[in-house]
């Protein structure tokens, strides 16, 4: 027979604040793509599985003419200590920033994997 145990008080939602983001800006960026970044870096930082201690994010458009890569977002987030670095160069900074979002992502899952390794459990 399964026994429950019951909680002494009520359960709470947890509501976890976005962390604060550093953006250095060079170039004509518009406050319309440093709020775009904010919103995505902050969507993929919450599934970091330790606490990020801070995150500095670089957004910077070349002059005309511009490369053909001339848009490029920089981050380097301190997830607990350990530190990643993403980035990527792109047509325009729409682009650049979810290029840098996707390879954050694939690194805090590495990370995670390795987390949970070290820890006994199995990443599947």
């Amino acid at each position: 027979m399964r026994h429950h145990a019951q909680a002494s008080r009520p359960a709470r939602d947890v509501i976890e604040a976005p962390t604060p983001i550093t953006f250095t800006l060079t170039g004509d960026v518009t406050e319309e793509e440093v709020d775009r970044a904010r919103e995505v870096f902050n969507r993929v930082l919450a599934h970091a599985h330790e606490p990020v201690l801070y995150v500095r994010v670089t957004l910077t458009k070349l002059a005309e003419p511009a490369p053909p890569r001339g848009a490029l977002a920089s981050l380097r987030a301190d997830v607990n200590g350990r530190v990643h670095n993403a980035h990527a160069a792109a047509g325009n900074l729409h682009e650049a920033i979810a290029m840098t979002a996707d390879r954050l992502a694939i690194r805090l899952e590495r990370t995670s994997r390795d987390w949970e390794a070290r820890r006994g459990h199995h990443h599947r």
